[in-house]
């Protein structure tokens, strides 16, 4: 009855006040049960210290928390810091026998030499299931993308003397790598010293550190950039689960564009010298600032450009086949957003149906690993009001959904922008089919709109990262900021067009329906009675 009245809008105060009680108390939002749109989850979240907590993401309250028996100070480890925590087992076939759970790194001093430590963790109950205390250092963790018949993930750490340990140190995980032996490779960055390089394996290791799950590496290849003219300042790489739902982009001319879809690509952002001190501490002639993409494998920098009279800090983010950083513009005083997308032009030709018929295409010719990739880059520059401390990227389960960029404001806020504000291929006067395609009309700056801010009024203290994670909803991505305060909530980049809002008035459509049945039954009985009446005359 309370809902009744609050429908029709009769409800006095008091009822408001008890209708709304009941809304709280009914609401699911804090159960512990996984439902079916992917919005109730656990966020593990790893402090310095070595504390792991379990944050409800329906009200926020502490489900568990931990103190790590291997992250505490002991003989054996006199200074214990939590370095990072990674999936370990995400059971999807076992998911009635095993939970969920996460590996915790952590490293026993300050010293890149220190030894490490692993914690393994139930994701549901917070009960460390085992630590290990590791005899190497941990210099670089590498989650490798296989899993073995307990559905736990392969995980390649690199000690300081640059050999590859594997855990989990079983017969059939050694299995699983060895097949796929020749097929690893990573990169390893040296900010100090402005050196990329990139690795890979050699063999099993041998002498004093010789053991089943040790490996020697070798160095493949490696850009030194001149120390006394430039300094590495941020590098970016995409996420390793990312999503994305087709490679090719239609234009508004009908053409087809191919996206450069690539996980081995890195971007790198470099800046000269002096331009690595405070803004305004230089000239623009003495900054300059300059952006490489760069594939890892085959050591090919695939793009270049340089940004005159620019500094640090830079911030950016990847995804797909497109990267957005954000620096300062010494000659115009402002702060600074430029996006490349990179295409590939190898497939430009594929575009005729008969082509393909007729077998002359070349998805099939044969690639070399010493030629460069034919690809081209489309990129543009705006200016930004704000200073950036955190960019993100939206993500979605099957990639459908628009890209929003979530960046995080020197105001400790959270500002969602739509990603086609950052189209290089926007024009003062877009045409007619640039319109349809939805190129927005070029601008000198990215607007800044109030109704934007994902945070609302609300301020993250201290705020260092943005994590975005998918829900099961195509429409839906879930949020995560973090710093002094944490900060979580649900976006849809282009509106929830695959469910209904939680404040759907269900009430309402009910009466709608009964009055429009009503309606017809009203209708029809007086359509019968006139007819009868017309047979009488």
């Amino acid at each position: 009855m309370l809902k009744l009245k609050g429908t029709l809008m009769l409800a006095s105060p008091q009822d408001i006040a008890a209708i709304q009680s009941m809304r709280l108390k009914n609401s699911e939002k804090s159960k512990m049960t996984r439902d079916h749109n992917g919005f109730r989850k656990l966020l593990i979240v790893l402090t310095r210290a070595g504390k792991l907590f379990a944050l409800h993401t329906g009200d926020g309250h502490i489900v568990w928390s931990h103190l790590l028996q291997s992250l505490q100070k002991s003989k054996v480890c006199q200074h214990p810091i939590g370095l990072n925590l990674y999936k370990w087992q995400v059971p999807h076939h076992h998911a009635m026998d095993e939970n969920p759970s996460v590996l915790v790194i952590g490293k026993c001093g300050p010293s890149s030499d220190a030894p490490g430590a692993l914690s393994f963790v139930d994701t549901y109950t917070g009960k460390e299931l085992s630590s290990l205390s590791l005899v190497h250092s941990v210099a670089q963790v590498i989650p490798l993308p296989y899993t073995d018949s307990t559905e736990q993930c392969l995980h390649l750490l690199i000690d300081a003397d640059k050999h590859a340990h594997l855990y989990p140190k079983t017969p059939e995980a050694i299995s699983i790598f060895e097949r796929e032996f020749s097929n690893i490779y990573w990169y390893s960055v040296e900010d100090d010293n402005g050196i990329i390089k990139g690795h890979a394996l050699r063999g099993k290791c041998t002498g004093e550190v010789a053991d089943e799950v040790c490996f020697d590496t070798r160095e493949l290849w490696s850009i030194v950039f001149p120390s006394e003219s430039e300094k590495i300042i941020v590098t970016v790489t995409r996420k390793l689960n990312e999503v994305v739902h087709t490679q090719a982009k239609v234009i508004a001319d009908q053409e087809v564009m191919y996206k450069y879809i690539s996980r081995n690509l890195l971007f790198v952002a470099t800046v000269a010298l002096k331009g690595s001190v405070e803004i305004g501490s230089v000239t623009p002639e003495e900054s300059w600032l300059v952006a490489y993409l760069i594939d890892t494998v085959t050591c090919c920098i695939l793009h270049q450009v340089t940004h005159h009279g620019s500094q640090g800090p830079v911030h950016a983010v990847f995804s797909e086949n497109w990267v957005v950083y954000h620096y300062f513009n010494l000659k115009a005083h402002r702060y600074e957003m430029s996006v490349i997308e990179i295409y590939d032009q190898s497939r430009a030709d594929n575009k005729d149906v008969w082509k393909l018929v007729l077998g002359k295409h070349n998805l099939t010719s044969p690639i070399s690993l010493y030629s460069r990739p034919d690809v081209i880059t489309k990129s543009q520059s705006y200016f930004f009001t704000h200073s950036v401390k955190a960019i993100a990227v939206t993500s979605t389960t099957k990639g459908i959904t628009s890209k929003q960029l979530l960046i995080g404001t020197i105001g400790d806020q959270v500002l969602a922008l739509d990603k086609r504000f950052l189209d290089p291929r926007r024009t003062v006067n877009p045409t007619q089919a640039e319109k349809e395609e939805g190129i927005i009309p070029l601008t000198d700056s990215l607007p800044i709109i109030p109704q934007s801010y994902v945070t609302h009024a609300l301020r993250v203290e201290g705020l260092r990262g943005i994590i975005t994670v998918p829900a099961k909803l195509e429409s839906t991505t879930l949020v995560f900021a973090h710093g002094v305060d944490l900060f979580f909530t649900q976006l849809a980049p282009s509106r929830t067009y695959d469910s209904l809002t939680d404040d759907f008035n269900y009430a309402l459509l009910l009466i709608t329906i009964v009055a429009l049945l009503a309606a017809i039954f009203v209708t029809w009985t007086l359509s019968e009675r006139k007819e009868l009446q017309e047979n009488w005359r």
